[in-house]
This record gives C-alpha cells, structure tokens and sequence, in this order.
C-alpha cells in the first residue's frame, strides 16, 4: 500500500506512474488495488479487465470504463482503422482531466493484442499525464514468450513501481485459522499460504485435499436451483449479467440470495461475478460435457437475440462451448476479422484457427481463404512454421480448383515465408514456380508480385543488376493495371538494391515508395521504406543521414508500435552506435534485443554481430556460445549482408586470439562472395583481416576508400579518413601500422574505448616493435577480481548492494548522474549480467563482499 500510494502522490505531481501488480491466482490483487481505490477519495478510478474467454474482445477493458470516458471515445471504441486515433484520444482524455486519474487494468495475462499496444501506448507515455496505470497479472502464468512479458519489458523503468505479492507466512496463516476457530494443522502445507487457498479451506467443513476439493464441496452443499445458478455463471468469464441469468433460469430471490450467502458469487447490481476466478474455474471443469454444451447453447441463444449486439468475440466462446459449428463459421470469422482490423493479430490468429477445426462444411474456395487468412496472421505474429503450414494446405485447394492467379500468389507467399523461416533454397525455388506459373497472365497483379517478389529476393542477396531487371518489370506492370501496393513494393526493393550499390538514383525510388506508402495507408511498406533507408545508411557510412533517418522512423513507430520493424532500426542504430565507438549505448540497445523473444532473425543477427564483437574486443565472457548461434544464423540466411559481419567478426577474433592456423571456414567463404558481388564494404573490411592472417594478400582496388589506403600502406591517410567517418576504432587500427607516436596514439584510444583484449595485442604489438615503457596489462587494483572491476566499479558495486539509487551513488561519490550510468553499464557487461540486482547476485556468487563501504575480491 506504501508503494501505491506513493506512486500516486508521485503521479499527482504531474509525472504519471505504472504499477504492476503481480502474484499467482488468489494471492490477493484485486483485494490489494480495491483497498487502494476505496482509499484515494480525490481521484477519477478508471477499471477495466480482460477476460478468460476463448478468445478475447479486443480492447475489453476500454468498453468496461466506456460510459465514464465521453462520448467521443466511446463512439470511437469498434471502429475499424481507428485504435491510434482511439489511443490518442485517450491520453488527451487523461491530460484534460483536473484530478488524478488512477486506471486499473486487471488480469492482463488474459489481455488480447489490442489491449496490450494500448498497455505499451500509455506505459510508454505514462510521464506526461497526472495517472497512475495500475496493472494487474499472474506472473506464474506469463512464459518466455508470453506477449505481456515483451510489453513489460519495454516499459520505462524509471517510471515503474513493481508490487509483486507473496504468499502469507506460515504465522500470518495459522493467526487466520485461530480468528476463524479453526485448526491450523497441515493448513499452511496443503496451501502455500495463498489467501485464496487459506480462505476456502478455512471456511470448508474438515480440511480437503484441495481447493478444487473446497469449491466443489461448497457448491454441493446448496439447493438444484442455486446450483444451477452457479453452473450457468461459470461457464461466463469474468461476470455474467443479471437479466441473462433471469432470461435463461428465472430464479427467484431466494435463490439468488442464497447463491450470494454461499461466498461463492458477489453482485454488483447489474452482474454477478465468482469471488474468485479459480472458484469459478473449478465449477466449469467440474460440469458434465453434455450440461456445459447446453448451458452454452441456451447463452448463446439469449445474446444473439440481445441489443445492442455483444462482442463477437464472446459469441465464438459459447458457440464453440456449444460445439456448434455453424455458429462458430459465422461468428470467428467476423471475430477474427475484427481483431485483425484491431492489430490483435493474435487473436485474429486464434479465431481463425477455431473457425479451420468447424470448416469442414465450407466450400473449398472458402477452406483456402480461411487458410490464407490465418497464415497471414501468424506471419505477423512470427509463428512462421504454421504459417507456412496454412499456405502449404491451401495451395493443393487452389490447384484442384484451377485457380491460378490464387495458386501463383501462394506460391508467391511460400518464397516469402521460407525466406523468414531461413531456408533460402526453398524460397528460391517457390518464387520460381510462381514467375512460371503466372507468366502466362501477363497483365494479372498476382503476376507482377511474383515479379516483385523475385526482385526483392535478388535486392537482399546482394545481387543489384537482376534485383533492378526484375523489379523494373513489376513497376511497369503494377503501372500498367493500376496497382499502388506492388508499385510501392517494387520501387522500394529496386531503389534500395540501386541505393546499396552507391548509384544516384536509388534514394529517389525508395522516396517515392515511401509517398505512395504513407498516401494508401501501407504500414508495412512504409516500415520498409524506413527499415531499407536506415541499414543502406549504415552499411555506407553515411552515419548522419543514418541518424536523420532513425529519428524520421522513429516519429512514425510512436503512435503505432510497429515492433518487429522499430526492433530492426533499433539493431541498426546499436551497429552505428558501435562502428562510432559508443560502445555502452550499443551494448545496451543490442543485449535488450538479444533477450528479448519473438525477435525476427535478422533483427537477431544484427544485434547479435554487435554483441559479440563488442565483447571479444573488450575480453568479456560468453563470445563462444554466441558466436556459435551467429554462424548458424548467417548461414542459414545464405545472404552477404548477413555473412560479412559474422566473417569479420570470426577473422578479428582469430587475430586477437594469434590464432591464423585456426580460421573459420566462414570467413574464406564470405570473402569469396564478397569478391563476386563486388561489394566495397565488405571487400574492404574482409580483405584487410585477411590480409593480417596472412590468407590472402589482396590489393585495394574495389574496396571502401579508408581500406584502399590501408591496404595499399597509407596508414596516416587511412587514419585520417576513419577520422572523418567518426569510425574510432578502425582509425587506431591504421594508425597500428604507423610509427611509435601513432602506434601509443592506437594504444589510447583502445583504452578509451575499454577495448581490453585489442589493448592487450597491442601491447604485444609495440614491444616486439622495440617500443620502451609500454604498461603490460591492467592495474593491480583491476586484475584483484576475477571480473575485472576497476576500483570505482568495486565501489560503485559496494552501493549497489546497498540498494542506492543511481542519483544517491553520483551524490555521495560527488560524480554526474551519466558517469555513474557509464560505470553501472561496464560493471553489468564485465559480470555479464541484465540488470543492477543481477549483478548484485553474480559478484556475491564470485566471492566479492563488503567492507566498510568498499567491494573487495576473494580469490
């Protein structure tokens, strides 16, 4: 309760808090936020939960605060293409707002996709406005790739109170049984201590085995018709109105009231609701299969009749409770498209999947255009091996039917989905067959995506001249029929193949795709756009116009949280923050991305290249086992963009290591290509760690100019001109090959840079150059651990444990707040850990303690 209130207070002062509220089922959540509101008098209380259906009302918790919000943004609520207007108009609502607004959003384990962007909007704004979010969930339930567990994470940490509830002591349980006169023996071991579990067994006759034990037991105690009270609202997530229980049972008043006195169901006066959803969990799974298919029947029946309509989404759960099938067609299919038109693509996904398990009475034309549909949503929602799985089952449909123009765009979707899924030969192979397939349709769409996408294919394996060829011939073809999307998806993969390659004219196209994108509302290609602009940039060099372009993407995602594309340009933003020599921002950026789930490959490898060079470079642990998943990655990829990074990598590492006897095979195979797609970036940068295992000795024509220079000797040249890149690091590897004033300038810039094995084999470097007075290796103060921690970092560790807050350690060691940030950074990436309290728990593991104040190493 102190930390929600003081969240509050924090939020009433203008800078808006979220709270999460987490525990296991029957832990005490809703008791704990209830408690809070019944205490904060002067505040607006906003509330709102998602619900255990089969598949969830996309925005639920907004309709349940509908009628306190205006009648603006309840006119808004169900209109397709609207949820950025939606949310916007919310936070206005927010702002607008005189007192403090508290707004509690419960059970978001259960909250479908729109709800969760609608979460991910306001946390990520929530500073802005005088609110607290309050937000309520079982952490037991959220796995690894749990989609509220990605939202959490991406949460501002500086505004986030965490509330996590615990299980009551083995006194705080005994000292109920004593208020309740009841034995406390065996209570607490049968119940965890969950207050849920306590409770129930406390007010069961005798001690049962378990809760569901208790449940049952309860319910069984009470009349057929308060039985069958409780059966029909069990069968309803959440709560069920009264009017559906009068219209479906008309039970009299003494019934309700006695079904009310069983502590089992509490109202609200509208509704009745279960005290507890695991009572009501229990109930269902309790019920015979033939009296839960009729309940859902007879419900089903009584909201098809109601008005206004309810969700579709609460129609597909009794029909499929119901088992009929018929029902479930009309209804998932409107549900799913609804949730789609929402972005709740997941749920989109599950609806549409419910509807296949009931199509076997749809026409064949409808059975693939179901699977298309939920393969287009699991596409979106990275589940690629059912998506893949979907299209492969329509494409015998299409063929049956003769369908080609059908047929060739799956085959088309095929290449697509194979590419992401990593298998580059069957994506070749597909979009083979589709170009064959329809090339007889000279003038269909379907054909000029089959163009399209061979174009693209071409334009991200490196090769320009046939990406352009065939691109150019799905641009004159979209032109000709009059189709904006594909036009718009041809001028961005033959601009970006022209722009990659250094010609002139390819910025224009992708700018141009990019207008046509944002005119028709094409989200994913005007993501692209962004995406290819931003990684051409980078890959050039051109680090400003990088820069520009990130920001300009960025503007775009905030309203619309386009994760998959905004993680990508984020990869790329951690490799130009790395190549500048900003080492610490690029490790942040690229260990977020490289554990968090659900990112797409290439936005891993990208993130991952960073990551394992950032470590090697600096000695830090963990380069193996990454390194071995970015070889597998790259491979698979088959693509050299995705290959000379990992290859460059493998080759320094094998330069630092002394180790030229034992390169990768990787990296000859990497150089081979570069060489036959005569890309400069890579050539360049290949060639020259080539050049220094002594595998090849390559001369500098076809290289990026500050390699040209290096390769052909002009070391202060090559220095210079990595100077004015702003590229640090390559520029103390040319100045390596200076004389002695240039090779102890290499030297300090390895060590700003914090680059301890390079400085390590610099070292070597300068003594066997006859080089006097060069250091041998860290100070004592930092070689006393076994981590590597300066003596600041030793200190700044010690305040760590004393759970000083980064503000609180720059006061007391009287430094800025952003050199605390630094050394907080370097200790996490010297312990390898995640996070201030890991790093905590790994220096305990290694044997550093306290002393006075002070980390000290114990070896």
């Amino acid at each position: 309760m102190q930390l929600l209130q003081g969240a509050f207070d924090v939020a009433g002062q203008g800078a808006g808090r979220t709270a999460l509220v987490s525990g296991e089922a029957g832990i005490g959540k809703t008791s704990l936020v209830t408690q809070l509101v019944a205490e904060l008098r002067d505040s607006r209380v906003l509330w709102g939960g998602c619900e255990a259906l089969f598949s969830p009302r996309p925005l639920g918790p907004l309709y349940d605060m509908a009628d306190a919000l205006g009648s603006k943004l309840k006119a808004m609520l169900g209109l397709e293409g609207r949820r950025v207007e939606l949310f916007t108009s919310f936070l206005a609502n927010l702002q607008e707002s005189r007192e403090t607004t508290v707004i509690v959003l419960e059970d978001l384990h259960w909250a479908d996709a729109a709800t969760l962007d609608l979460v991910k909007f306001l946390g990520r704004r929530i500073q802005r406005v005088r609110a607290l979010l309050v937000l309520s969930y079982r952490d037991d339930e959220l796995g690894e790739r749990h989609p509220l567990q990605m939202v959490l994470g991406d949460l501002p940490a500086d505004a986030v109170v965490r509330v996590p509830l615990l299980p009551l002591s083995e006194a705080g349980v005994a000292e109920l049984a004593r208020r309740a006169r009841h034995s406390a023996d065996g209570v607490y071991a049968a119940t965890g201590g969950n207050p849920f579990f306590v409770t129930e067994a406390l007010r069961a006759e005798g001690m049962p085995a378990t809760v569901r034990d208790a449940v049952l037991a309860r319910a069984a105690r009470q009349t057929p018709a308060v039985r069958a009270l409780l059966d029909l609202a069990a069968i309803v997530p959440a709560r069920i109105e009264a009017d559906l229980i009068d219209a479906i049972l008309a039970p009299d008043r003494a019934d309700i009231a006695a079904a009310l006195a069983s502590g089992l169901l509490t109202a609200d006066g509208r509704s009745y609701a279960f005290r507890h959803e695991l009572a009501r969990f229990a109930i269902e799974q309790a019920l015979p299969a033939p009296l839960a298919a009729t309940l859902h029947g007879k419900m089903l029946a009584c909201l098809e009749r109601r008005e206004p309509p309810v969700a579709t989404s609460r129609l597909v759960h009794h029909a499929s409770g119901a088992g009929d099938s018929s029902a479930v067609l009309k209804y998932a299919l409107h549900a799913g498209d609804e949730a789609a038109s929402h972005g709740a693509h997941r749920e989109a996904a599950s609806l549409y999947a419910t509807a296949l398990v009931h199509a076997d009475a749809l026409a064949p034309a409808e059975r693939a255009g179901l699977l298309e549909r939920l393969s287009y949503q699991c596409y979106l929602i990275d589940q690629n091996d059912k998506a893949i799985a979907a299209r492969a089952a329509a494409l015998p449909i299409w063929r049956e039917l003769g369908d080609l123009q059908h047929e060739g765009l799956t085959l088309r979707w095929l290449s697509r989905l194979h590419w992401f899924g990593g298998h580059k030969q069957e994506a070749e192979e597909y979009a083979s067959q589709a170009v064959e397939l329809l090339q007889d349709l000279p003038d269909d769409e379907a054909y000029a995506w089959a163009l399209s996408n061979r174009s693209q294919l071409y334009m991200l394996s490196g090769h320009t001249d046939e990406s352009v060829e065939w691109g150019t011939r799905a641009i004159d073809l979209a032109t000709r029929i009059g189709s904006h999307e594909v036009l718009a998806h041809a001028l961005n993969n033959v601009g970006t193949a022209r722009y990659a390659a250094g010609l002139s004219d390819g910025r224009p196209m992708i700018e141009r795709s990019l207008e046509i994108s944002l005119a028709h509302d094409y989200e994913e290609h005007v993501a692209r756009c962004h995406a290819n602009f931003v990684a051409t940039a980078v890959k050039n060099r051109d680090y400003a116009e990088a820069r520009l372009q990130i920001a300009a993407a960025t503007r775009y995602f905030t309203a619309r949280d386009l994760d998959s594309w905004s993680n990508y340009i984020e990869a790329w933003q951690a490799r130009l923050d790395f190549e500048q020599g900003q080492w610490d921002a690029a490790a942040t950026t690229a260990i977020r991305l490289a554990n968090s789930h659900g990112v797409a490959p290439v936005t891993r490898m990208c993130a991952l290249t960073v990551l394992v060079r950032l470590r090697m470079r600096r000695g830090d642990p963990g380069v193996k086992e990454l390194m071995e998943e970015l070889k597998t990655l790259a491979s698979a990829s088959g693509e050299l963009q995705r290959l000379a990074p990992v290859a460059a990598a493998l080759a320094e590492d094998a330069c630092l290591r002394d180790a030229a006897d034992a390169v990768d095979p990787l990296v000859l195979q990497a150089y081979t290509m570069a060489e036959q797609r005569q890309d400069p970036r890579s050539r360049g940068e290949l060639r020259y760690w080539c050049q220094k295992l002594g595998l090849a000795d390559p001369g500098p024509e076809g290289t990026e100019a500050p390699y040209a220079l290096q390769l052909s000797g002009q070391w202060r040249e090559a220095a210079q001109a990595w100077d004015r890149l702003g590229c640090p690091y390559e520029r103390a590897l040319a100045l390596l090959d200076g004389d002695e004033a240039a090779m102890r300038e290499a030297l300090a810039i390895f060590e700003s840079l914090g680059a301890t094995a390079t400085v390590r084999r610099c070292r070597e470097h300068l003594r066997c150059a006859g080089v006097r007075g060069v250091a041998r290796g860290p100070r004592a103060t930092t070689s006393a651990n076994p981590a590597g921690l300066t003596s600041r970092e030793l200190e700044i560790l010690a305040l760590l444990t004393d759970g000083l807050s980064n503000a609180q350690i720059a006061g007391k060691l009287v430094r800025s707040e952003k050199t605390v940030d630094h050394h907080i950074s370097a200790i996490l990436r010297k312990l390898d850990a995640r996070s201030r309290g890991e790093a905590v728990s790994i220096a305990s593991r290694l044997g550093f303690g306290t002393t006075g104040g002070d980390v000290v190493g114990r070896a």
